[in-house]
């Protein structure tokens, strides 16, 4: 049931700063509810399809935060609360049906950002840490043979990915566009949880494109990861989506997203929904 495990990895990863490092006393918060769903998943060991669906709900707080007077240096943090369902068949569940519901603090992920050129075009590196909140050796221990069943909030252990970011304005037009491309390190540091997976590290890559309208700031981001080897446990893919991000009132916005994955490989297919109200310090 590893499918399962990977299928849980693919909630929206919405913690993710553009080229524009933030200056001392400049910030960003976000609160937001994401809800992905997943109408199939495949085993990749056989290329069967698992008689199961899954459901996976994110409730998180984003935020980025200038901390360097003399250059823009930044800090951002997420904070997920994931819930998870799956819905499957089983000879060993009464009535062949159940449902399995888990609840956890997601992946706590730590971002330090620091600006090559601010003035014009962007450029900028960074390096994110991923940390598990939950224990996966725990999760559903206590339904025997329905364990594999739960599904978990992530794979449960430590990435380590640095990451290259540019953007700017594009000249004579009211649009902006930004780009990056990064390596993710699968460390074997595990928490909670005592098990020989290995994954395999990966090429994490962004790209968006955006404009204002009035109040209205609308962004098309195209994103994914591809792994450096292939192996059956490592979810890779690509994923589609458009923001949008609506002021009412001096820095106070609403915030809708909607994205779906064309491809994956190791996890479930499926589209990604959302809403979130923010605060920005106002330009």
């Amino acid at each position: 049931m590893r499918a399962l495990l990977i299928a849980a990895l693919l909630l929206p990863a919405t913690a993710t700063a553009g080229a524009w490092t933030k200056k001392l006393g400049e910030h960003y918060v976000r609160v937001g509810a994401d809800t992905y769903r997943a109408g199939a998943v495949v085993d990749p060991a056989t290329g069967d399809e698992i008689p199961a669906s899954f459901v996976g709900r994110s409730y998180s707080l984003y935020g980025e935060v200038g901390i360097l007077p003399p250059w823009p240096l930044q800090l951002s943090l997420y904070v997920p609360l994931s819930v998870g369902t799956s819905h499957f068949e089983d000879p060993a569940f009464v009535g062949e049906r159940g449902t399995a519901t888990v609840t956890r603090a997601g992946d706590l992920r730590v971002t330090l950002q620091a600006a090559i050129l601010h003035e014009g075009p962007q450029l900028a590196v960074s390096v994110e840490g991923k940390i598990p909140m939950y224990a996966n050796g725990n999760i559903g221990g206590a339904f025997g043979n329905l364990r594999p069943w739960f599904p978990l909030p992530g794979d449960g252990q430590v990435d380590l990915t640095p990451m290259v970011r540019a953007g700017g304005s594009i000249p004579k037009t009211p649009l902006f566009a930004q780009g990056a491309v990064g390596f993710r390190v699968r460390t074997p540091w595990f928490v909670g949880w005592q098990t020989n997976t290995r994954f395999a590290h990966g090429v994490p890559f962004e790209a968006s494109l955006g404009g204002r309208l009035g109040p209205l700031l609308l962004i098309g981001q195209f994103d994914g990861i591809v792994n450096v080897q292939r192996d059956d446990v490592t979810r890779e893919g690509i994923q589609l989506g458009v923001t949008a991000l609506l002021d009412v009132w001096k820095g106070l916005a609403f915030e809708a997203r909607f994205a779906g994955e064309p491809w994956t490989r190791n996890a479930a297919q499926g589209v990604t929904f959302g809403l979130g109200v923010s605060w920005r310090m106002p330009s």
